[in-house]
């Protein structure tokens, strides 16, 4: 099984399932029996498997069936509101490949060369497209084809709609024995380090054909990323309040930011270190970027010490970069344990033992609002709870 059945067959199918037969079906789409019943069976034969269940009463979804229907519903509801009501019986799989690839090359003539089309079929694909959302979707100048705010929002939708499909190919093909599925998620430098390699390596052991893609960036980047449906999730540090209201937020554990420099600084030397913070603010600090859970934690710090918030030498959230300029000198950071796991372990940074209260944060998973997690992601965030349960500092 190469891909989902196309969209034409698709509407068909969804169509059955809801009305129970394929005359009932076609009267609400305004097709032949015939002509359903033709969709339906192409989309059997392309997928492999049998959709329906044939009775005197009339056609009931098979457990593929019911699968791929649940899975097309929730597209079309993805492009109907992109699109409305008005366009979404009319939209076909070229207009939404002509939209994508225009969307990325930013030209019809590159969209063409891309899709293996000539550039005229590419322009008519996306007149219709824009004709039947009956707003402009599309700016064309010199400089190429830029979508409007409109075409914009239908792009989303449509990235959505195409997630949903691919999901339900990779949940089709487990019928059939070819593969495991497939899982895109984000890995904030909070998981990066431990959480995700951890819980990665304990589901291969598992599912070693399972195919996974990790992206890495700013919580911008990855929030972008999520909503247009290019990952399935972010793993590290929640928003709580501050998170959007289209996204959902699950707790994996409570982390805690501790004072950290290199294993000879001088704050480690001596008969008398220092117990309390205030003694570290002469020396430079490292601090997170702002606007993240972590630089509240860490401004939080120093105001539950009655202390002000000291000036940052260097604000990163690169775990790699922080770790390095702790060990190029004397900076002092605050860090979760779980990220220098490895450096305490071998001495090269070490914990200082002075209390710091307000540096919790918590770090879990955060999806879309109303996403539907393939069994491959469900597999996937088990995993990422088991490694939790261990790496939690209350553990």
């Amino acid at each position: 099984m190469s891909a989902v059945p196309a969209l034409r067959l698709l509407r068909c199918v969804v169509a059955v399932a809801e009305a129970g037969s394929a005359a009932r079906a076609g009267a609400r789409l305004h097709l032949s029996v015939s002509a359903v019943t033709r969709a339906v069976q192409q989309a059997e034969a392309h997928i492999g498997l049998p959709l329906f269940e044939r009775g005197a009463r009339g056609m009931v979804g098979t457990p593929a069936g019911q699968l791929l229907v649940a899975r097309a519903g929730r597209a079309f509801a993805e492009l109907q509101r992109g699109l409305g009501t008005g366009l979404l019986p009319r939209v076909s799989d070229a207009m939404l490949d002509a939209l994508l690839a225009v969307a990325e090359t930013g030209s019809e003539g590159a969209a063409a060369a891309r899709l293996g089309l000539s550039q005229p079929a590419v322009h008519g694909a996306l007149r219709q497209l824009e004709h039947g959302a009956r707003q402009p979707l599309f700016e064309r100048t010199r400089r190429g084809t830029r979508l409007t705010d409109a075409g914009l929002t239908l792009l989303r939708h449509a990235r959505l709609a195409l997630a949903e499909l691919r999901t339900g190919q990779d949940e089709l093909a487990a019928f059939l024995g070819l593969a495991p599925g497939r899982v895109a998620l984000g890995a904030l430098p909070m998981a990066a380090d431990v959480l995700v390699p951890q819980a990665l390596s304990r589901l291969f052991a598992e599912e070693p054909a399972l195919q996974v893609t990790v992206v890495d960036g700013t919580y911008e980047a990855l929030l972008h990323q999520l909503r247009h449906g290019d990952i399935d999730f972010i793993v590290g540090p929640l928003r709580g309040t501050a998170a959007p209201a289209d996204v959902a937020e699950q707790l994996l554990f409570d982390d805690r930011l501790r004072p950290v420099v290199r294993a000879g600084h001088p704050a480690r030397a001596g008969d008398r270190p220092p117990r309390r913070l205030k003694a570290l603010l002469r020396w430079p600090w490292v601090g997170p970027l702002p606007g993240t859970p972590a630089r509240a934690a860490f401004e939080r710090a120093f105001t539950a010490a009655s202390l002000d918030v000291p000036t940052v030498v260097l604000q990163a959230n690169s775990p790699a970069v922080v770790r390095s300029v702790l060990m190029a000198g004397d900076a002092v950071a605050m860090l979760s344990p779980l990220q220098i796991r490895a450096e305490l372990a071998s001495g090269l940074l070490a914990l200082l033992a002075v209390p710091v209260q307000g540096t919790e944060r918590a770090i879990g998973v955060t999806l879309r609002r109303d996403g539907l997690p393939s069994p491959a992601c469900v597999r996937l965030l088990a995993a990422l709870q088991a490694v939790a349960r261990v790496a939690s500092p209350e553990s």
